[in-house]
């Protein structure tokens, strides 16, 4: 018996996305979308079994229920179709230990978007002509403005060179060094800095 497989000639289309904020109904969408989307970018260089212990831990709808408890924690939830969640900025109150944080500093824990919806194909909401990781910066920088706060804080790994390179597009510049673990593996991020 033989099966006929075809192949689309013409790409998927993107669906629209659209912004809105996350609530305590969400955490089990943000801990998938946060897991999928780590395992998504750091496949490259992170071993598989340290990458499942790190969701295991950190991804979790436990997790993000505690974090949206918390008075100085936003999440912008990206969002397609029928609010699908592909992806998120989350701001909460800087988790830097070995850095020097300032009272009104925050900090952009994580902004994560599956890759499928970076291009400039994907319109977002509200937003003409601007990609969805940047509508999702702009999110976190008014919120982080609405809260009071700074100075904007933010770490990402000192390979991540797509990143870096949209941070620093952003006006953050480096201000520091830190080390992070993810399952056995110790990565070395650097400290990014944005004034309010």
């Amino acid at each position: 018996m033989s099966v006929d497989i075809r192949i689309p000639t013409v790409p998927p289309t993107v669906e629209p996305v659209t912004l809105r904020r996350a609530t305590a109904a969400d955490a089990a969408a943000l801990a998938l979308v946060g897991a999928a989307t780590f395992l998504e970018a750091f496949t490259w260089m992170l071993p598989g079994a340290d990458i499942v212990a790190h969701c295991a831990k950190n991804h979790t709808p436990e997790a993000y229920a505690t974090y949206l408890a918390k008075p100085d924690t936003r999440i912008t939830l990206a969002v397609a179709g029928a609010d699908v969640p592909v992806g998120y900025a989350m701001l909460t109150a800087p988790e830097l230990p070995s850095f020097d944080v300032l009272p009104t500093d925050i900090e952009l824990k994580r902004i994560y978007l599956f890759s499928r919806f970076r291009s400039s194909a994907t319109p977002v909401a509200g937003h003409p002509g601007v990609r969805t990781a940047q509508a999702l910066m702009d999110a976190a920088i008014a919120d982080a403005l609405a809260l009071g706060r700074t100075r904007l804080l933010l770490g990402t790994h000192a390979g991540n060179e797509r990143a870096i390179g949209f941070y620093r597009r952003n006006g953050f510049s480096e201000a520091g060094t830190r080390t992070f673990t993810v399952g056995t593996q110790v990565c070395c991020d650097l400290i990014f800095a944005l004034d309010l």
